[in-house]
């Protein structure tokens, strides 16, 4: 499931309007079905950052402007920040259905069976599977919070004094067809990166 919600997120900058907008109706609804309150609860903390997001792209990306006015937005920039505002709810919407149905051992050992190919590299599969899953679990309690704007950008400032839990690393047993089915997932995330989505 971690891997799919990877690869994702990798496709995402690559998609065209339309099938990006698909996307959007379909990860939202998927949402709405399976994690309904955990959205409500996550959408309205963002509701500055989409608006943030739309006026920026919408006033300084050059495009023709919608009425003849010297600030009036562009159409090329009110389009582009649509399709910025699309991608970041497909990620929100995506994580509060991907994490809940994932303990913090199984998301670690998730990440850490994603992260093989570094092994090779003095530790760096253990590391970059630690700050991962981290980052992952600060982001949904972030969204979690009931902070208002201004005590939430403190929070965010303000050096962490946060204990950090024990992590367990639990040794996973993949069966073939999984190994190959990871194996594939993999692939599919380096080919978008790689590719820039091409074959799409």
């Amino acid at each position: 499931m971690l891997a799919f919600w990877l690869w994702l997120l990798a496709i995402l900058p690559w998609l065209k309007r339309l099938p990006l907008l698909g996307l959007t109706f379909a990860v939202v609804l998927l949402a709405l079905v399976f994690a309904r309150q955990r959205l409500r609860r996550s959408l309205p903390r963002l509701k500055w950052l989409f608006l943030a997001m739309l006026l920026i792209y919408a006033w300084t990306t050059p495009g023709r402007y919608l009425w003849s006015n010297p600030w009036s937005p562009t159409d090329t920039g009110l389009q582009l920040g649509i399709e910025q505002l699309c991608r970041v709810l497909v990620t929100i919407a995506s994580l509060q259905v991907v994490l809940p149905r994932m303990s913090k051992v199984d998301l670690f050992a998730s990440i850490y069976i994603l992260l093989t190919p570094l092994r090779y590299f003095n530790g760096a599969q253990a590391r970059f599977a630690v700050r991962f899953a981290l980052t992952l679990q600060l982001a949904e309690e972030l969204l979690e919070s009931k902070l208002d704007y201004h005590a939430l950008l403190a929070q965010l400032m303000a050096p962490s004094a946060r204990q950090l839990d024990e992590i367990e690393i639990r040794n996973v047993g993949l069966s073939s067809v999984q190994r190959w089915a990871l194996r594939l997932q993999i692939v599919l995330i380096a080919l978008t990166m790689g590719m820039g989505g091409f074959w799409l």
